[in-house]
């Protein structure tokens, strides 16, 4: 004899082999999942500053700085103090050689999992600013020309949906 919860999981199974499964169709494969790229949304250009004259007090620790292939420039990360309450702003500053910064990119009210910057050459960064859980922006920084030379929005949602 069979169990109150044995016969409905019988019958569940039945009816879902039974029919089509749309909602198992609807799924996209495991490995077709993929982030979405759109164009730079342009309510977040505000949020993201670049400062070209530092103010002199400003000295990253050497330990912190993380140098370019051939060790000419460098940046350092200035993570926000998320104890107290926001927003919070992250602050990469670049530097040439032993000197003071000369850079700095501000990033106002990003919380959920910060900026990753790290260098491409010896003038390009690289970064990523995540603005939620699955919302960021993907940049190519240009040093000597103080400028984005790409800005593109990443949405991570299919990685984050089931698959089947």
């Amino acid at each position: 004899m069979r169990t109150g919860l044995t016969c409905i999981l019988t019958i569940t199974l039945a009816l879902m082999s039974a029919s089509d499964g749309p909602a198992v169709q609807q799924l996209p494969k495991c490995g077709g999942a993929r982030v979405q790229y759109t164009p730079f949304d342009e309510s977040y250009s505000g949020r993201i500053q670049i400062k070209a004259s530092i103010a002199s007090d400003i000295r990253p620790s050497s330990e912190k700085k993380v140098f370019s292939t051939q060790h000419t420039r460098w940046l350092v990360e200035a993570v926000p103090d998320t104890m107290k309450p926001g927003p919070w702003t992250t602050r990469v500053y670049v530097g040439a050689d032993d000197s003071d910064p000369n850079v700095e990119l501000s990033f106002v009210d990003e919380s959920n999992g910060g900026v990753d910057a790290r260098w491409l050459n010896e003038k390009l960064i690289f970064g990523e600013v995540w603005w939620g859980r699955i919302y960021a922006t993907d940049f190519i920084f240009d040093v000597e020309q103080r400028k984005f030379s790409y800005r593109e929005m990443a949405h991570f949602g299919e990685l984050m949906e089931p698959c089947r």
